[in-house]
């Protein structure tokens, strides 16, 4: 049996928490770690050394943003490889390249199919 991925989840919204929770959470593939905001997560994350092999960030978090959020974790050498997915509402296909950054991977719209988020998360850890 392969290893469970780590998944990093950061969303301050209780209820894409638990879609997402109920999408990825039961997956045997996954192990998913959820927090409601960045700083919380950067410091529980510098406090226990956690590695997480692909990160799903809220683009619109308390006190920062997906991408800083995402560079201050890449900051980190554990994590300095780390994979990213930032999720946000709103998204058109032309503003997509301005989440473009070192180690984000995709961009996920919001509202989001939770039946084909299983599917999408793969294809990103993947590379494809």
């Amino acid at each position: 049996m392969a290893p469970q991925l780590k998944l990093l989840f950061v969303e301050d919204e209780p209820d894409i928490c638990t879609i997402v929770a109920l999408a990825l959470g039961r997956d045997c593939d996954f192990s998913l770690t959820t927090y409601a905001s960045g700083v919380e997560a950067l410091k529980d994350i510098e406090r226990s050394g956690h590695s997480f092999d692909f990160a799903l960030l809220n683009m619109r978090l308390p006190s920062m943003t997906g991408i800083e959020l995402h560079e201050k974790l890449r900051q980190l050498p554990q994590l300095s490889g780390l994979r990213t997915a930032i999720i946000t509402a709103g998204v058109r296909p032309h503003e997509v390249e301005a989440y473009e950054r070192p180690g984000i991977v995709g961009v996920i719209a919001k509202p989001f199919d939770p039946h084909g988020l299983r599917d999408r998360v793969r294809m990103l850890v993947a590379g494809r």
